[in-house]
């Protein structure tokens, strides 16, 4: 009789397939691995990438990759909320606004300072919410020209060279600091912002309309330059001031237009120049055959929800991919359960990758190759460290 076999030893696995354990796909009401050589999760990625109108929606999860040794440069919420308790009179503060020390949510802090201001004239209150406010800003001045930014640079890459035949991609972005600006020099891209190429730089909605081509000197033909898209800031940036005149500038600046956290973002988005880019994302969202990639958001913003929402309702057009790692947990909000709802009841346009935003950039696929042209900028720029 036969002797019992010893299992066969497992194959072990490719240094590929260990990456790809980073990234997950909601299918079929449980959380599994793409295979390989499946395509599935690739596929459903390229649908939304060749889309016509391609929209990125971009949260804070695609900026905590940035780091400096073990350190994450970009600030979480709980990072913002060990900064203010750093500032003067900070428990006098919690006692007059009445929010308890049990509790650490900077942006409902914020959000009883406001509410407490409007009905009592406090200078020590006042003065907290502008040092907490200045400590934002200054948490968010981490990405700085010239600095190597290579996941945003990857990313780029793969959304923003899209035929001259095709919208330009639109990136908004909830984010303050300037990695996709930084991120966009050093690759060779150029940003289309809403602000002037006249000096100083100023913001008008109509500049969204606008694009780049290429004259030749010796005939009158046109051609669309490639590398080109949009960026458009739901909540400002730390380089955008107001100018005596009421215009917005670009500028180094220790007022940032900025939409700080707290409850009256909703109220703050019907301001301009918040209202011009919000109802760019709305209208982007409402196109037929648009494509809809969000990266890093936690779906904590109602003004943003709301026209997502809307649009997983009633476009039919509409292609959809939610990237965030927080997908594969339990703490899912209410956002997140009418996405997984609607997959599991079959909608097909959406789909939920828990992945971080750096682990996806690394697998989502090229669709593009580089030119010689751009193979030789790169080549250039890394020769003479420009």
């Amino acid at each position: 009789m036969a002797g019992k076999q010893d299992p066969l030893p497992e194959t072990p696995a490719t240094p590929e397939e260990k990456r790809l354990e980073t990234v997950q796909i909601r299918k079929d009401k449980a959380w599994e691995h793409p295979q390989l050589n499946s395509g599935d999760w690739l596929s459903k990625i390229v649908e939304v990438l060749l889309s016509e109108n391609l929209v990125v929606l971009s949260g804070l999860g695609t900026s905590l990759c940035i780091k400096n040794g073990d350190k994450t440069l970009a600030p979480t919420m709980g990072d913002l909320w060990d900064k203010a308790k750093k500032i003067d009179k900070f428990a006098d503060v919690l006692k007059k606004v009445g929010y308890p020390e049990s509790e650490s949510n900077i942006e409902e802090l914020m959000s009883r300072c406001q509410m407490y201001g409007v009905l009592h004239a406090d200078d020590e209150v006042s003065k907290f919410v502008k040092e907490a406010e200045r400590a934002i800003q200054e948490s968010c001045l981490f990405a700085v020209h010239g600095q190597s930014l290579p996941v945003h640079e990857m990313f780029l890459r793969k959304v923003a060279r899209r035929s001259s035949r095709q919208p330009r991609l639109r990136l908004f972005t909830t984010n303050y600091d300037l990695c996709y600006e930084v991120a966009a020099a050093n690759a060779g891209f150029v940003v289309v912002d809403g602000f002037s190429h006249s000096s100083p730089q100023i913001f008008d909605g109509s500049y969204f309309s606008y694009d780049l081509v290429r004259r030749d000197t010796e005939s009158e033909n046109l051609s669309f330059i490639p590398n080109v898209f949009q960026l458009l800031k739901l909540h400002g940036s730390v380089d955008w001031e107001r100018a005596v005149q009421g215009q917005v500038i670009r500028k180094d600046t220790e007022q940032p237009i900025m939409v700080f956290p707290r409850i009256g973002k909703y109220e703050s988005s019907f301001q301009q120049p918040f209202f011009e880019v919000m109802s760019r994302f709305q209208s982007a969202l409402r196109q037929p055959n648009t494509g809809l990639l969000v990266l890093g958001y936690g779906f904590r913003d109602k003004h943003l929800n709301e026209p997502i929402l809307a649009a997983w309702r009633s476009n039919v057009g509409l292609k959809c991919a939610v990237v965030n790692p927080a997908l594969a947990g339990d703490e899912e909000n209410e956002v997140h359960k009418a996405l997984i709802g609607l997959i599991d009841g079959g909608d097909v346009r959406l789909n939920a990758i828990a992945a971080k935003f750096e682990d996806f950039v690394e697998h989502m696929p090229d669709l593009v190759a580089l030119s010689e042209e751009e193979l030789h900028q790169a080549r250039t720029r890394q020769l003479f460290n420009l």
